[in-house]
């Protein structure tokens, strides 16, 4: 891309343009925005831009670098000054023109006019949420897109390292600055103005500062500001600084800037030929491997190894296909209702589908069911909420489609109902033709929590219109917490070296009442480049290094949250998807003997699993390669237990040893369980496609750090229970004589099974946070075959077990079960339904799929079970927006995802099980936000005011 760098003249601004350099972007000009003409010779107080050295800019920028630059003195000041910045969230249009972000708006207003080639524009943001979300509001307006390489680039000591030790030929110049600016009382003083940058780090005078009093080593609190002299950018020559001036309040603590009085630029033996900066000998994107290729390429091999000598996790195998076929659509949207105003709208489907004769018609027909699904949600939340926009109360949306090859337009329409403020995460995955009811391409379900796009919108520091009643009940309750927040979301919309930039209208995560974090789907990005990672290696395959990328990637995103982050040994629920991709490529990779052929889809599958499953728990194991708060110096240095620290980082919580601290404020004893990072149960399912071709993806519902630490994740145990005929003679049949075939070369045959039925199973294991709080149970149904490839199944006594298994896997020892199906806030079933089949000769591709069911019985027969065991239980109420308890909605949402093959890891070495051929898989979701957040509360460290 060709950008324009916002430079302040300053290391982080100038790094940030020679990184993205390096990533393959042309530099055109520059931008600074000056100190007003009133106030040039003062101390300019900005909460968004340098302005300590302004006077030598156009000598850096034009002589030294040999760009254009472009200056517009500053007009406004911090007015709006709220985290989450919108052009339109003042009070009235003088009080926008006269905030500080719209003459950053109207400088690149004039950029552009100059430079219409440019579509993004870079900045020096490390870790300051306020300065990158406002340069990312107006990127948007603009239509350009914001590279910040410096954003969250790691701890502050390996970013300052990182930016005077960067070169890129052997001949450039490694980075030189002064101080011009101090504002770090007691520590650096005026004194230290004119100092080198260089000097004071190799010193130990900043580390020191840091030890002492906390000091950012790297500047980003403010504590001092540079003028960059010289560095690899300045090609043309280097600044001397002649004369310069101490301006300060006569105080030697104080604050105190350098004026630079005189300086001149001593010219260099290097001149660049066109204009624009693309490269010059910097880019590493010439084909060779990154660091990052090179690592993660490691960890996969590793994650090998350590499965040589490791016991597997308990997996059960891929799944059977049913030979059902219906194409008709029955039933309507399910919506669920929970106390505190959380709710899940599931089985979004068009009223209509309709037959296309090419692609572009094919293309049209699911936006116009995408249109027809969007207008049948917008009428289900006006009735949930009584808010103009109602769909800002969504924090998560599951998006599946027929073909990725749609998303692009949908995307478009997707925008303008979401819009691009502090939207909901968001995962997307293509599932192939014909596999949703009635031939339908899309299919949505949503996750909201009422009030909670209101409450986003607002400045919580202050309550006012709390008392007024202007504001829902929801939103008034939320700022009167002062614990926990109703919402919080993460959405950087900068190229960074973190995490996968969400330029589209979806955030990397959304946090409920403090506690669940909804991760968006992650693939195997490169960050820097947004490129699909590559192997370094030949025995590494692609989607192995996208695999592990895609938990790295999680990893940093968690590790971004407030409240020290969170990290991937706190995930309550993990979904793992494959495209149909990967199959192709361990059955090409792999060698199959004349015995083994004929089963070469089923043993890729298995193959497959097999070692997604130890990159999968290597990932969880060691975090992604992540250390959690090492960016925001938070990372606990001490060798003692991780469970010994209290959400803020205390060593037992203040107390003088762990058995008072636990005795005081009822912190949770760690067990053994919680403490096996494999314990982490994940289901993995294989479909068609996922987003940008990517073969592997990673979905993600964890508990934040802070709840984590108040209250602890563990497992519950792994119930295992039959399901037999009522005598040795008799068989397990259907009244609908509905036919799971459990191979993969065929479609079901209609053979009876006699004497020696096979057995069915039900596996289910419970990842929960607290007592009665929150759980995702997964369970599995399996057959146990030997020599019959299919049989006749009684699915709704199944599907009825599946959900029993789930509420009564929530105990604790001896006590009741936790949670009922009150609880529940939705149920995802997942079954096959294709089959996986070889070709017919060697020139056919060696796997197809042939879809035998759309999964429309499937719908109606878990929605009347739920709707079953729903009525049993005692009608509860719920409080609506209005603040009145009316009926809640009794009957769980449930959604049917048709896959190609799933595996399910429990993270246990206990193989006492039979290996199993899976035909359903289910995830149910527990929740009580409420009693969550009052746990929370009851079990941190608090202060109390008199």
């Amino acid at each position: 891309m060709k950008f324009v760098a916002l430079l302040s003249g300053g290391k982080d601004s100038i790094h940030s343009t020679l990184l993205s350099i390096q990533n393959g972007h042309e530099l055109i000009c520059c931008a600074h925005l000056a100190p007003s003409i009133d106030n040039y010779d003062d101390d300019y107080e900005s909460y968004m831009y340098q302005t300590a050295g302004s006077e030598v800019l156009r000598l850096q920028v034009e002589e030294c670098i040999g760009v254009p630059l472009y200056i517009r003195h500053l007009c406004g000041s911090s007015r709006n000054t709220s985290l989450n910045y919108t052009s339109d969230n003042t009070d009235d249009e003088e009080t926008a023109d006269a905030d500080e972000v719209e003459d950053l708006y109207h400088l690149l207003q004039e950029v552009l006019q100059s430079h219409p080639e440019i579509n993004a524009v870079s900045s020096g943001a490390i870790l300051s949420t306020y300065q990158r979300t406002r340069i990312e509001n107006v990127c948007s307006r603009l239509q350009l897109t914001s590279l910040a390489y410096l954003w969250r680039m790691g701890s502050q000591s390996h970013v300052l390292d990182s930016i005077l030790q960067e070169q890129y030929n052997e001949n450039d110049a490694k980075m030189e600055a002064v101080l011009v600016r101090v504002a770090c009382p007691p520590g650096l003083t005026t004194r230290h103005l004119g100092a080198s940058l260089r000097t004071l780090r190799d010193s130990g005078v900043l580390s020191a500062l840091h030890e002492k009093w906390g000091m950012h080593v790297a500047g980003e609190g403010g504590e001092y500001e540079t003028i960059v002299w010289d560095c690899a950018l300045f090609k043309l020559g280097k600044l001397v600084l002649e004369e310069t001036e101490v301006v300060s309040d006569g105080n030697e603590n104080g604050v105190g800037v350098l004026k630079i009085v005189k300086c001149h630029v001593e010219k260099k033996q290097w001149i660049d030929g066109e204009g624009g900066l693309k490269g010059n000998g910097m880019s590493n994107s010439n084909g060779s491997h990154s660091s990052l290729d090179l690592e993660v390429t490691s960890r996969v091999q590793e994650s090998r190894c350590s499965s040589r000598t490791s016991c597997g996790g308990h997996s059960t195998n891929t799944a059977s296909q049913s030979g059902l076929i219906l194409k008709s659509l029955q039933g309507t949207p399910n919506i669920r209702v929970m106390k505190g105003g959380l709710c899940h709208v599931s089985a979004l489907l068009s009223p209509t589908s309709t037959r296309a004769s090419s692609a572009s018609e094919e293309a049209q027909c699911a936006v116009d069911e995408f249109l027809a699904i969007l207008e049948t949600l917008h009428q289900i939340l006006h009735r949930l909420s009584a808010s103009s926009k109602p769909q800002n109360d969504i924090l998560f949306v599951h998006l599946y489609l027929s073909q990725i090859a749609h998303f692009a337009k949908i995307n478009e329409h997707y925008r303008q109902y979401f819009g691009m403020h502090l939207p909901p995460s968001r995962s997307c995955v293509g599932l192939g033709s014909d596999m949703l009811p009635g031939g339908r391409r899309v299919m949505l379900d949503c996750v909201l929590q009422i009030g909670s796009g209101e409450y986003l919108r607002v400045d919580c520091n202050s309550c006012d219109g709390v008392a007024d009643g202007k504001m829902s009940k929801f939103v008034r309750d939320a700022l009167k917490n002062k614990q926990h927040a109703l919402r919080k979301t993460l959405h950087v919309q900068s190229i960074s070296s973190w995490a996968p930039v969400c330029i589209g209208p979806y955030s990397q995560a959304n946090v409920l009442r403090s506690s669940l974090v909804f991760l968006a789907g992650m693939i195997g990005l490169v960050p820097s480049s947004m490129k699909l990672i590559q192997s370094t290696s030949d025995d590494v395959a692609d989607w192995e290094m996208q695999l592990y990328q895609s938990w790295r990637n999680a990893a940093s995103v968690l590790d971004g949250l407030e409240d020290r982050g969170g990290q991937l040994k706190d995930c309550l629920g993990g979904l793992v998807y494959f495209s149909f991709d990967a199959i192709k490529t361990v059955a090409e990779r792999s060698v199959f003997d004349e015995a083994s052929s004929a089963n070469k889809s089923e043993i890729s599958l298995r193959m497959l699993w097999s070692t997604a499953e130890t990159i999968c728990h290597k990932a969880v194991a060691d975090n992604g390669g992540i250390q959690m708060g090492s960016v925001d110096g938070t990372a606990i240095s001490s060798e003692l237990d991780s469970n010994l620290y209290d959400e803020n980082g205390l060593l037992y919580g203040g107390y003088e040893d762990e058995e008072t601290w636990r005795e005081i404020v009822g912190a949770s004893e760690p067990s053994t369980a919680a403490e096996s990072t494999s314990s982490v149960p994940l289901l993995m399912v294989c479909l068609a496609e996922l987003p940008m071709n990517a073969q592997a993806e990673v979905e993600l519902v964890c508990a934040s750090r802070r709840a984590a630490t108040c209250l602890e994740v563990y497992n519950g145990a792994i119930v295992t229970s039959p399901i037999m005929p009522n005598n040795a003679n008799d068989e397990l049949t259907s009244d609908r004589d509905t036919l799971w075939d459990t191979g993969y070369d065929c479609l079901a045959s209609r053979t009876k099974v006699g004497n020696e039925a096979p057995r069915v199973h039900i596996n289910c294991i419970t990842r929960c946070i607290g007592i009665g709080c929150a759980c995702i149970s997964t369970i599995t149904a399996g057959i146990d075959l030997e020599s019959s490839d299919s049989t006749n199944l009684d699915v709704d006594d199944v599907l009825s077990r599946m959900v029993d298994s789930a509420i009564d896997c929530t105990t604790t020892g001896n006590e009741a079960a936790q949670f009922n199906i009150q609880h529940v806030l939705n149920v995802r079933l997942y079954y096959v339904a294709a089959a996986l089949s070889r070709g017919k000769t060697a020139k056919d591709n060696p796997i197809r799929v042939d879809v035998v069911d759309d999964g429309t019985m499937l719908r109606a027969r878990l929605h009347s079970i739920l709707a079953s065991k729903s009525m049993k239980q005692h009608d509860e109420t719920v409080m609506n927006e209005a603040g009145n308890y009316v009926p809640s909605t009794s009957i769980p949402a449930s959604t049917v995802v048709p896959v190609v093959g799933m595996h399910f890891s429990t993270g246990s070495c206990d193989n006492s099980t039979h290996q199993l051929t899976t035909f359903l898989a289910m995830q149910v979701a527990f929740v009580d936000a409420i009693r969550m957040e009052t746990e929370m509360w009851i079990r941190s460290n608090r202060k109390y005011s008199t």
